[in-house]
């Protein structure tokens, strides 16, 4: 008898880079669904290029990029461009699920938030990952690890020793655990449309 997976015949589309989105997505995948990745035509994802950098170990196999992007489809799009966004709407119109990361200003010059797409796809699932949430003055600012879950959150003084050294953050270590609520809010997102029929923005 043949495995099925819960979320075989989801389709997944993922503008977005590096792991906290992405990653969400993998999960999505793990699960059965089918991801397409959307990367720059030239380049592609500049994540694919970190285990390059040091201090990161030398191997011969993109371990970060198997971290994140096992399982999925590639396309190489240029979104900036009227030709390739229309390649891109096409595909969220037959997506289930709309995966990004980008800051709001860039997703506005794209055409590409979530009230632009809607009503292109009205049971669309729309998952935007931001390190400090969608409004206000520091909306615009890159969230990394070591800045917005670690020190921001007031983590990396809740764990040191009383008037010890702060600990420094590791690899991934806000964007995985962060990653896993942002696949949860998608997975619920998804159990309330089969209940009203409508998408949502998460």
């Amino acid at each position: 008898m043949s495995e099925t997976y819960l979320l075989e015949g989801i389709r997944v589309v993922e503008l977005a880079t590096f792991v906290f989105a992405p990653a969400a997505g993998t999960i999505l995948g793990d699960f059965g669904a089918e991801v397409v990745h959307i990367e720059h035509p030239q380049n592609g994802d500049a994540y694919r290029y970190l285990p390059q950098l040091p201090p990161l170990p030398e191997c011969h196999e993109n371990y970060c990029w198997i971290l994140t992007a096992r399982g999925k489809k590639s396309i190489a799009l240029d979104v900036r461009r009227p030709e390739g966004r229309a390649v891109a709407m096409d595909l969220v119109r037959g997506a289930d699920v709309f995966i990004t990361n980008l800051h709001p200003s860039v997703l506005a010059k794209l055409g590409m938030r979530y009230e632009d797409v809607a009503p292109a796809n009205p049971r669309l699932i729309y998952a935007h990952a931001t390190g400090y949430g969608d409004a206000g003055d520091e909306v615009e600012k890159p969230g990394y690890d070591a800045t917005a879950w670690w020190a921001r959150s007031g983590l990396m003084d809740s764990v040191r020793p009383g008037g010890g050294d702060f600990g420094f953050a590791t690899a991934g270590m806000g964007d995985n655990p962060s990653a896993a609520a942002l696949f949860g809010a998608i997975a619920l997102a998804l159990f309330d449309r089969e209940r009203t029929g409508r998408g949502r923005r998460v």
